[in-house]
């Protein structure tokens, strides 16, 4: 058969026969507390199936039977089976999430006797699956027509071969690690702090959140158990159950059987999701309780693992799974129509998860960049489908993309795939750096533990819309990114939000807050950080004194308290610059201090000035102040002499370990002019930060703002001419004072203007016999001005 017709049958089978009219249109009724049968498919098998399944060369077809009820058929017989099935109280409490703590459809198994005949009929039976009521099994082709006949068979479905998604399993993209970044934190991160600090976990931690009491089930290919990334949970505990579905056991290390890889990849998942090893690695939620399925056979490449991977969720829900974490992803036996999340048996089981309360995490798959690359179970309408991103954020170039095939978004989120910290299985203590969405979802599978912990009565589909929506790309999803890079601390506050209108200004600061929720809101209550309260859903609150406030609203709601709060929200200044006058003689010089009164402590300040009638004054040079004789750097942003415009910039070097400037009052910079020689007495020049493309700017730690400021001036002090020693009246010392410096080299006069007793701007003898025929023989008195 060639290539192009396989493709082509494939494609048709999948067309014609989707599992979405097996499943999807009875999955609702499925998860209701009653009897369900569903009709019929097919007579006969089709020839199109009977024909792939043969061109596979195999002696025995390997098929799905999905059956037509669970041998109940009203609701007396249901109560009778379901009077059977015993649920714990730690899967009532999940399920109570979504209002369904009882048994369901779902909860039965499935019926027996059905299983056993198409076994006694010559099938060799592998797996059952109560959520999908059908089973898996291979069987002669002779029998195939036989099972397909029997009354209670709805459907037969081919298991189509499949193979992993690049990445996925054996070949995690490895890049050379950057140098681990330092964690200020109580918990020692190690090299793991970048992942955990990039989705804001360490924040979290600090409130004592770490995932205690949620159950974290990861499915994968096994694990090193005796790893020391492990051990707490182990010691504490912490590892409830574990079960291996490739050889039915409960040991989920490598055995004889195993490839010597197959616990590489479920080792690296395990410890990126919940690790624990002081000053080496963290996982988000290193507290938590942790179920261990082993559903992935490396040595193969055929679809009894997806079966696998569908036992295993239905063992976890039976175990009160909060989340699942699944790493794994299956395409190639799948066609691009049949992501439309009604179609692959295990996107249909993913789907079964949210409706019992369970948070599923799936990673995209590794096939990017191109557009509709994602894998099932990805396509899942209530899962958290999971991108990878490198630690500055942007787009790792093989995470899968969306959409699906009906159009919706995908991912959900993303966290860091891309050199992740993790345990390796090359030795009890030894880690490694590996890529792949395998990283990225165990991450966001922690995340969602810890919100679980904070908010245990949110159901599935709060938990999602809170990572979603409070990640960085929310405004604007894609189906690159979609929401974005998670925040789970902001996630803690999904839920409640607070708004001001105004957020800086001076004291006294009128702020309007609001408040808003898409929850049912019980109360409101608000503290403004300044010791004032208010129950009000929209307050306005006055801020009289100067400093930073934190502002925090908290809602009472159905699922309990939730808080927004915000850290040094509110910054109310009152911070005010003086330009402060001074004078001085023409020719001479005249410094403007430049005074801050700061209500903050200042890493920059930024000043620009203009001043006005150039060049009667001109600018000589800035300088530092008493204030700011320490910092380092006082340098020119602008330089504009033709406009008389300029603009400096103070800062201290903080690297350097010079420390901010400290709130208070005083001089922190002196502008040096020089008047002109030939300027009248009495003229003022304007100094201020009006009339320039700078403002002026504060740098503090919170925010950079503006103070109010306040003009200067230089002033040419005012002299009458003949005065030239300053005693505001013309005598006979002024004379003494003339002569002695034109002819004997005295003291120069306070100016020129007051030696040119004639006004013909030269200093020389006219001025000084001008000065004593005023005097003397009744001459004309200096001029004036």
């Amino acid at each position: 058969m060639s290539q192009m017709f396989r493709l082509f049958l494939i494609t048709a089978i999948f067309s014609l026969f989707s599992l979405s009219s097996l499943l999807a249109k009875s999955t609702p009724s499925q998860l209701l507390p009653d009897a369900f049968v569903s009709e019929k498919i097919d007579e006969e098998i089709p020839q199109q199936i009977t024909s792939y399944l043969k061109s596979k060369n195999e002696e025995t077809a390997k098929v799905w039977i999905f059956f037509t009820d669970k041998a109940v058929f009203d609701k007396s017989g249901f109560e009778q089976k379901a009077s059977s099935v015993q649920l714990s109280e730690k899967v009532l409490n999940r399920r109570k999430k979504v209002n369904r703590d009882y048994v369901l459809f779902v909860d039965l198994p499935v019926e027996k006797s059905y299983v056993e005949q198409i076994i006694n009929m010559g099938a060799k039976h592998r797996r059952s699956s109560r959520w999908l009521n059908g089973a898996s099994f291979e069987m002669s082709y002779e029998i195939l027509e036989q099972v397909n006949s029997l009354p209670f068979v709805q459907s037969v479905k081919p298991m189509l071969g499949f193979s992993k998604d690049p990445g996925e399993l054996d070949e995690l993209l490895k890049t050379p690690p950057d140098a681990p970044e330092k964690s200020p934190d109580v918990l020692s991160y190690g090299s793991s702090f970048t992942q955990l600090n990039q989705i804001n976990v360490p924040a979290v931690h600090e409130k004592g959140i770490t995932g205690a009491g949620v159950t974290l089930c990861i499915t994968d290919t096994g694990y090193r158990k005796t790893h020391e990334a492990f051990a707490q949970h182990f010691a504490n505990g912490r590892v409830l159950s574990e079960y291996d579905f490739i050889f039915n056991d409960s040991e989920t290390s490598n055995q004889l059987l195993d490839d010597p890889s197959q616990w590489n990849h479920g080792t690296l998942v395990w410890s990126a999701s919940a690790g624990e090893m002081d000053g080496t690695i963290y996982g988000p939620a290193y507290q938590a309780n942790i179920l261990l399925a082993k559903t992935e056979d490396v040595r193969s490449e055929t679809q009894v693992e997806e079966d696998n991977w569908v036992a295993a969720l239905e063992w976890a829900d039976s175990l009160g799974a909060d989340v699942i974490s699944t790493s794994l992803g299956y395409s190639d036996w799948y066609t691009q129509s049949d992501f439309d999340g009604n179609t692959a048996i295990i996107t249909l089981a993913a789907n079964t998860c949210a409706s019992l309360g369970i948070v599923l995490c799936n990673s995209m798959g590794n096939s990017g960049p191109y557009p509709t690359s994602l894998s099932a179970p990805a396509d899942a309408f209530d899962i958290i489908a999971c991108g990878a991103v490198y630690s500055s954020g942007s787009l790792a170039s093989f995470s899968s993309r969306g959409p699906t095939y009906d159009g919706r978004m995908k991912p959900e989120v993303c966290a860091m795939g891309v050199s992740t910290y993790s345990a390796s299985t090359s030795g009890d203590n030894a880690y490694t750096y590996a890529s792949g969405t395998s990283l990225s979802t165990p991450l966001v599978a922690g995340a969602a533990c810890l919100l679980i912990q904070a908010r245990p009565s949110f159901p599935p589909e709060l938990i999602r819309l809170a990572l979603m929506e409070t990640a960085n790309n929310a405004a604007t999803p894609n189906n690159d990114y979609g929401w974005g890079i998670i925040d789970i601390d902001a996630a803690l506050g999904w839920g409640a939000t607070l708004d001001a209108d105004i957020q800086t200004g001076d004291a006294p600061l009128t702020v309007n807050f609001s408040g808003a929720s898409s929850l049912t809101v019980n109360s409101w209550a608000w503290t403004f950080g300044d010791g004032d309260i208010s129950s009000e859903q929209n307050p306005t609150h006055i801020y009289t004194e100067t400093g930073i406030y934190d502002v925090s609203l908290t809602i009472d709601t159905e699922h309990g308290p939730i808080t927004d709060a915000r850290s040094s929200y509110i910054f109310v200044y009152g911070d005010t610059l003086h330009y402060v006058s001074d004078s001085g003689f023409a020719g001479h010089e005249a410094v403007m201090s430049v005074e801050l009164t700061n209500s903050q402590q200042l890493s920059e300040i930024r000043i620009p000035f203009k001043f006005f009638d150039s060049p009667k004054i001109s600018f000589d040079s800035v300088t530092r102040g008493a204030r700011t004789n320490y910092f380092e750097y006082l340098d020119a942003i602008a330089f504009d002499p033709w406009n008389s415009k300029y603009t400096f910039r103070l800062k201290a070097d903080n690297g350097g370990g010079s420390p901010d400037l400290s709130i208070g009052s005083g001089e922190i910079m002196k502008i040096h002019f020089t008047i002109d020689q030939f300027e009248l007495g009495g003229s003022t020049y304007i100094i201020d930060s009006s009339s320039n493309p700078y403002t002026i700017e504060l740098s503090s730690p919170y925010a950079d703002y503006g103070p109010i400021f306040y003009s200067g001036t230089i002033k040419a002090t005012e002299v009458i001419r003949g005065d030239v020693n300053y005693d505001l009246g013309i005598d006979i010392a002024d004379l003494v004072h003339m002569v002695a410096f034109a002819f004997n080299s005295g003291d120069e006069p306070v100016c020129l203007q007051a030696y040119d007793v004639n006004g013909d701007l030269l200093m020389d003898i006219e001025d000084i016999t001008s000065l004593v025929e005023y005097m003397f023989t009744g001459g004309p008195p200096p001029v004036s001005p």
